[in-house]
């Protein structure tokens, strides 16, 4: 399944220092006999917004991680986790370290990725 999720709503100023963008989120994995993630669910573009950065952070088990980018992805619909993937054009597939949710007084809201090194 496949779909695209509009940037029309998205908060004016959190584009500022964000490189607009494409991504694809697969999901629905699970870790075979030898520990290795596969992904059976869904792919699905999103336009987003994506900053490249080297900061540590805390994931949701309190541990200290790096994560090289953030993506901002303005979705109402959109459930991620760090079970899931992400895949941006210039740098390929990584996973997706910690994952937060935004909404503005407004009602818009936003999906903040995490990406870890790939």
């Amino acid at each position: 399944m496949s779909g695209t999720a509009s940037t029309v709503q998205f908060l004016t100023d959190i584009k500022r220092d964000l490189t607009p963008s494409s991504v694809t989120i697969d999901t629905g994995s699970t870790t075979n006999s030898y520990g290795e993630r596969t992904f059976t669910g869904s792919t699905t573009s999103y336009d987003a917004y994506v900053m490249e950065m080297t900061n540590v952070i805390r994931n949701s088990r309190d541990e200290e991680i790096v994560a090289d980018y953030v993506a901002y992805i303005p979705s109402q619909s959109l459930t991620l986790t760090v079970n899931d993937q992400i895949s941006m054009p210039t740098v390929g597939v990584r996973p997706i370290v910690k994952v937060q949710y935004r909404t503005t007084p407004g009602g818009q809201q936003a999906v903040v990725a995490y990406i870890g090194g790939g």
